[in-house]
């Protein structure tokens, strides 16, 4: 079967690697019991309304037309923008088929940063009305799906989408100094240096901003990007964190305006005084 979101796929599990000295971890907030998502495997709509029927502790209607059903509640304050969470979800159709979930990767759960379109904009938004424990349906509407266009042979045009989506913990950063964050989630191998030569790094890199999800993806094309250090074909923060980083190495960037492209932006691509975000998964480093 075709996956929905292949993107997912590239995302490892959390590991953690620190680049600065050693800090307290955090660790995922303790849940309380509720309906299990691996239970989602219904083969029908009747199926699927049955596993919610007398579980909807709390719903909510959006001005934006989304539907929000609390099968469990969780605590705390609510999910921001630029905030990383670990999720598990199933995504389905209103027919009752189950179309992707963190399980086709074989992943318990997955990361996910708030507000710079690793999903749909339904996503974004829902996640925002959320905390950390929290066991919800998403009813969302088309245009905050896949819209019109749909996904050819899987998701039909103007389709509703049934997300259910389980928070299982806030993730802070382990590098947020100067407007870089940094989140690691596969710590990679040191390299051996050579004296009097530098390395290149080859990396591969998604990259998007709160207004633009398609900013560039070297995965999808299959050609990583190359730096060496010193030079200048990448922002100042990205230069710092590609200093430091190893092979191997998959990590989160958020850079603030002032560490990207700050109040000139890039073209039409990335606006003035925009964060950006990258995903990034070193290939390799070699000395040239």
């Amino acid at each position: 079967m075709k996956k929905l979101f292949p993107f997912f796929i590239l995302i490892l599990l959390l590991v953690g690697c620190n680049e600065t000295p050693k800090k307290k971890k955090a660790r995922p907030n303790k849940i309380e019991k509720s309906p299990s998502i691996n239970s989602l495997k219904s083969p029908n709509q009747s199926s699927l309304t049955d596993f919610e029927k007398n579980k909807v502790k709390e719903l909510k209607k959006l001005d934006n037309g989304m539907l929000i059903k609390w099968l469990n509640k969780g605590t705390g304050n609510k999910l921001q923008v630029g905030e990383v969470v670990l999720i598990e979800y199933r995504l389905a159709l209103p027919d009752g088929k189950i179309i992707d979930g963190n399980q086709r990767a074989k992943l318990p759960f997955i990361p996910f940063i708030i507000g710079y379109n690793m999903q749909t904009l339904g996503w974004d938004l829902a996640l925002q009305e959320l905390k950390v424990g929290d066991f919800v349906k998403v009813e969302m509407p088309a245009y905050l799906g896949r819209g019109e266009k749909g996904i050819p042979g899987l998701i039909p045009p103007n389709s509703v989408n049934w997300l259910y989506l389980k928070i299982l913990a806030r993730v802070s950063p382990e590098y947020n100094q100067d407007g870089i964050k940094t989140w690691t989630f596969a710590a990679g191998v040191d390299t051996e240096s050579i004296p009097g030569r530098e390395n290149e790094i080859e990396y591969h890199a998604l990259i998007s901003t709160a207004s633009n999800p398609n900013v560039m993806n070297t995965y999808r094309a299959k050609f990583p990007l190359k730096y060496t250090k010193g030079q200048r074909n990448v922002v100042p923060g990205l230069q710092q964190v590609l200093s430091k980083v190893k092979k191997g190495q998959k990590i989160y960037v958020l850079l603030d305006p002032k560490q990207a492209y700050g109040s000139r932006g890039y073209v039409n691509i990335i606006k003035p005084n925009e964060s950006v975000f990258y995903n990034i998964t070193v290939k390799d480093i070699r000395p040239i």
